[in-house]
């Protein structure tokens, strides 16, 4: 830890002189070097992966290459905590992670813990491009962020090593679940058994039978196999996978007013890039997780509507944590953009 938070600060200084140097010159002759944190594998052309290539290439182009976008993924620069506390004090530009991590940052992002909110991805979108949108970035900016991209291009869906098919179904089952309480309130309303367990000892517990189930995008369930020791997947679409791209503060608003257009502009086209990508890579996968022989289930109108109910213990908590007037604008947002 004391060796990453080492390297960070002096990425900080290593920006700052970069900044300092030609900060005399006019607006445009500044040049900056931005560094882009990510803790997700920058391997398989996964469109997280891909989406930071693309917000480079645009940013140096635009700015003909007056900014320059330094990536580091693969937990270069520290975990999720890491990089956003190096975020906001300055010592890293910019960071690329979902919402589930800055939590313990912005306690009021807990509302994307919601389980079955979105019917599908477009609706998501809809519902986080609105109105909703300048609430969210007050909740960054007094964190010390600024938001820059913000996107769901994923479910959490579910394998089991048996049929799903009725709520009854989920009783006794064990399923591996992060350690976050809004997610165990939800499985626990189902009657299932969450248990918390380390990512990397995954694999083998659902091998042994230590677990009989786990909860995560496409993506996740492909590059990890679990296809090879789960039967089932069941399309709960049960909360969405978000996105989201910040930048400090500080950093962005002591920018020249073009280059916040360009870095503003460019995240919007990787935003809509993005997007697009995460839904035919979405495509892809699931035809791939079909192909390995895994039996695909998408739940009927019964099991859905079980799993609506069982999410309303997990609305609760929230609510009793950050507040009825942050969910109902939550719920608002998202009820106004299926309309």
């Amino acid at each position: 830890m004391k060796q990453i938070r080492c390297f960070s600060l002096l990425l900080g200084v290593v920006f700052a002189a970069s900044v300092l140097f030609t900060f005399a010159g006019p607006a445009m002759a500044q040049e900056y070097t931005l560094q882009l944190a990510g803790a997700y594998p920058s391997t398989g052309g996964t469109p997280r992966a891909l989406a930071t290539e693309k917000i480079k290439e645009l940013i140096e182009k635009k700015s003909d290459g007056k900014i320059k976008v330094q990536i580091y993924l693969d937990s270069q620069l520290g975990g999720d905590r890491e990089i956003l506390e190096g975020c906001q004090l300055g010592d890293i530009a910019m960071v690329s992670q979902t919402t589930a991590p800055q939590v313990g940052f912005i306690p009021q992002l807990a509302v994307f813990d919601i389980p079955m909110l979105y019917d599908n991805l477009d609706v998501a979108r809809k519902a986080l491009s609105g109105t909703f949108r300048t609430k969210l970035a007050e909740w960054y900016d007094k964190a010390g962020l600024k938001l820059l991209l913000f996107e769901p291009i994923y479910y959490r869906e579910l394998t089991t090593s048996r049929p799903i098919q009725t709520v009854s179904d989920f009783n006794g089952l064990k399923i591996r679940t992060m350690e976050n309480k809004y997610h165990m309130a939800f499985w626990k309303a189902l009657g299932a058994n969450p248990t918390p367990l380390n990512f990397a000892e995954l694999y083998v517990a659902l091998q042994q039978g230590t677990v009989d189930a786990q909860e995560n995008p496409y993506e996740i369930i492909w590059a990890s196999k679990f296809y090879e020791v789960q039967k089932y997947l069941i399309n709960t679409h049960h909360i969405a996978f978000i996105l989201s791209i910040n930048m400090n503060k500080g950093l962005y608003e002591g920018m020249p007013a073009e280059y916040k257009t360009i870095i503003n502009d460019s995240m919007k086209e990787a935003a809509d890039y993005l997007f697009e990508l995460a839904k035919t890579k979405n495509d892809e996968m699931l035809a791939s997780l079909r192909k390995t022989g895994m039996n695909i289930v998408d739940p009927d109108p019964g099991l859905r509507a079980e799993l609506k109910k069982a999410a309303a213990e997990t609305v609760k908590m929230i609510r009793q944590d950050v507040g009825d007037e942050v969910v109902d604008e939550f719920m608002k947002a998202a009820d106004e953009a299926v309309k």
